[in-house]
C-alpha cells in the first residue's frame, strides 16, 4: 500500500479501513519516513514498512513476513477469544489478578455475584472487590494473591467462607486459588474461582430436615414398639421390670451413637460442665427427634432440664409407662457420661404439673 493515493483517502485510510473490514495485512510502501507519517502509519499497525526505492527480494520478503505474522497473530486471537469465551461461559465464577493483586479480568458469573462490573473493578485490589471472611467468626482471611505467590501451589479454603457482596450482602461460597504463569513458569498473577452455595445450603438444610423428619419418625415407632400399652392398674413391681426392659434395650440401641458423639463434644475434656453441656446437647437433640421441645434451667446453683410438650400426651393419661419410659432414657442416659451425680425426676406432666422436670445433683468430690 502506497501511503500517497489519488483522490480524497489516503493510503493510511485505506490501510485501515482494509485491516478493519477485511482483515488483510498492509505493507506500506513509501518515499516518505518522517515522524508525522511514520506516526499515523504505525495506528493502523502494519506489517511491513518499506521505503522507496526498493528492490524486488526485498518486497517479496517483507509480503511473507506480513503474511507469517498474520497468520500466527490470527491464531493467537482465536485461542484468546476460545478462552475468553471458555471463562464467560463457565458456570463458575472467575477472577484474575496480575502479580500485585490487581483484577484483569472478571466473567460475568463473577460479577453476579459480587455485584461489580468489569469496568468498575478492572484495576482495583482484588480486597476491594472480593471481600470474604469466615462464616461464623467473621474473622478477615488472608489476602489470597500473596498467600499463592509465596506458596506456589494452589489454594482452597477448607473453612465455611462468607462473600460480601458489593451491596453489603452476606453470599456463603467455595472458592480455590490458583498462579498463572507465564512461558518461563513465572507466576504473573492469580486466578480465583469461587460459587455461590446457597441453594447448595438450602437443599442440604431441606435433605437434613427430612433425615430428622426420618429419625423421629423411626425413633418414635422403636419408643411405642418397645412397650403395649398396658393399664393403669398394672402393679408397681410389674412396670418398674418393664421399665428397666425397655432402658436396657434403649442402651442397646442408642449407647453406640451416644460414645460417639459425646466423645466428638467433649474433645477428651473431663471438665464437668463441659460434659454436663454435651450431654443436654444430645439428650436435647434425641428428644427433640421424638418430638418434644426441651430447656435447660440453672437455678440457685442447680441444674434443671424440663419437657415443654409430650407427644403420647393423651396416652399417658391411660397408661403411666409413657411417663416411666421418657424417665428411664433421661436417667439411663446420664450414666453412659460417668460424671458422679444422679438424676431425679421433680414434675411429671401427667401430675398436672405442665411440664415433666429432672434435677441433675453432682457429687461434690466431683474434680
Amino acid at each position: 500500500m502506497d501511503i500517497v493515493l489519488k483522490g480524497d483517502m489516503d493510503g493510511v485510510e485505506a490501510a485501515q479501513r482494509i485491516r478493519d473490514t477485511l482483515d488483510i495485512p498492509v505493507v506500506y510502501l513509501t518515499a516518505y519516513s518522517d515522524e508525522k507519517t511514520l506516526k499515523r502509519a504505525k495506528v493502523t499497525e502494519p506489517f511491513g514498512y518499506i521505503i522507496k526505492p526498493f528492490e524486488d527480494r526485498e518486497l517479496h520478503s517483507a509480503v511473507e513476513v506480513a503474511l507469517y505474522k498474520h497468520k500466527m497473530e490470527s491464531k493467537l486471537k482465536e485461542s484468546e477469544k476460545w478462552l475468553s469465551t471458555t471463562l464467560e461461559s463457565i458456570g463458575d465464577a472467575v477472577i484474575a489478578t496480575d502479580e500485585n493483586g490487581c483484577v484483569k479480568f472478571m466473567n460475568p458469573v463473577a460479577m453476579t455475584i459480587t455485584g461489580w462490573n468489569e469496568t468498575e473493578a478492572l484495576g482495583k485490589n482484588l480486597k476491594e472487590i472480593y471481600n470474604i471472611i469466615q462464616e461464623g467468626s467473621e474473622a478477615s482471611i488472608n489476602d489470597q494473591v500473596n498467600e499463592v505467590i509465596q506458596k506456589n501451589q494452589i489454594i482452597e479454603l477448607n473453612d465455611p467462607t462468607i462473600l460480601i457482596t458489593k451491596s453489603g450482602n452476606k453470599v456463603p461460597i467455595d472458592d480455590s486459588s490458583a498462579p498463572i504463569r507465564d512461558s518461563n513458569g513465572n507466576i504473573i498473577g492469580v486466578a480465583l474461582v469461587f460459587r455461590d452455595i446457597t441453594e447448595r445450603r438450602k437443599a442440604e438444610k431441606e435433605r437434613e430436615e427430612l433425615l430428622k423428619e426420618k429419625a423421629r419418625g423411626e425413633l418414635s415407632n422403636f419408643v411405642v414398639s418397645a412397650l403395649p400399652v398396658f393399664a393403669s392398674n398394672i402393679p408397681p413391681q410389674v412396670r418398674n421390670n418393664i421399665a428397666k426392659s425397655f432402658s436396657d434395650s434403649f442402651e442397646r440401641n442408642m449407647r453406640p451413637q451416644f460414645d460417639s458423639e459425646f466423645a466428638e463434644c467433649i474433645k477428651e475434656s473431663k471438665d464437668n460442665t463441659i460434659l454436663f453441656n454435651c450431654y443436654i446437647e444430645w439428650i436435647s437433640d434425641f428428644l427433640f427427634n421424638l418430638g418434644i421441645n426441651t430447656e435447660k434451667i440453672v437455678k440457685d446453683n442447680k441444674n434443671y432440664f424440663k419437657f415443654q410438650n409430650c407427644p403420647w400426651l393423651d396416652d399417658a393419661s391411660d397408661s403411666p409407662m409413657f411417663c416411666l419410659i421418657c424417665r428411664a432414657m433421661v436417667i439411663r442416659s446420664f450414666t453412659w457420661t460417668l460424671i458422679k451425680g444422679n438424676v431425679e425426676q421433680t414434675t411429671c406432666m401427667t401430675d398436672g404439673a405442665g411440664k415433666c422436670g429432672f434435677e441433675f445433683k453432682f457429687s461434690k468430690d466431683i474434680e
